[in-house]
């Protein structure tokens, strides 16, 4: 299996590179082939320009660095989103990766019967951590909106099968719940 891991975190020593390598190391155990991407080191432009604009449906050309992430987005069979939710969301380097690389003629398209998505077959998991503990979140109904928003809304529109798991309570979590979720990572990968 062709495996892409696209990790954000502006922290290179956070619990979010932990889950980047234990997904890293689980999905190399099952003998995947893997990439990786982390946006922040690679210093992504999330920022949404005329040209990307132009590009997605004015018959322009795709800028360099989107080209380059498609390619890779196309080579993949599974591709695993590792990031933090911060205010409900995932964080603003991500969207305007989704942004910008899932654009309208490569991700999804539009015709006489509506959209369509263009990466099916792809598989999308994604490990989100939290600050509130995952029942919270569970009862306030916030998961269940992040699993229609972003399963439904982007990967599914886009024509992929995705799903989320939640490792909740991360800034107050002992040190066993962390090794916890490391570990259950590879039942997940």
């Amino acid at each position: 299996m062709k495996h892409l891991i696209i990790y954000t975190h502006l922290n290179p020593n956070s619990f979010a590179k932990a889950v980047a390598d234990e997904v890293e190391s689980a999905a190399a155990g099952k003998g995947h082939e893997i990439k990786s991407i982390d946006l922040y080191a690679e210093k992504f432009n999330p920022i949404l320009e005329f040209p990307d604009i132009q590009y997605s449906f004015m018959n322009g050309d795709a800028p360099e660095d989107v080209k380059a992430y498609q390619q890779q987005i196309s080579w993949a069979d599974q591709i695993t989103f590792i990031y933090p939710l911060w205010w409900g969301h995932m964080p603003a380097m991500l969207k305007g990766f989704i942004d910008r690389v899932f654009s309208n003629g490569f991700a999804y398209t539009y015709d006489e019967n509506g959209p369509k998505g263009l990466l099916e077959g792809k598989s999308v998991h994604q490990f989100i951590n939290t600050g509130n503990p995952s029942e919270v979140l569970s009862e306030n109904g916030m998961h269940d909106a992040i699993r229609k928003e972003q399963e439904g809304g982007i990967f599914g529109f886009c024509g992929m099968k995705a799903e989320t798991t939640f490792f909740g309570n991360i800034i107050m979590s002992t040190e066993q719940d962390r090794k916890d979720y490391l570990n259950s990572i590879k039942a997940i990968v």
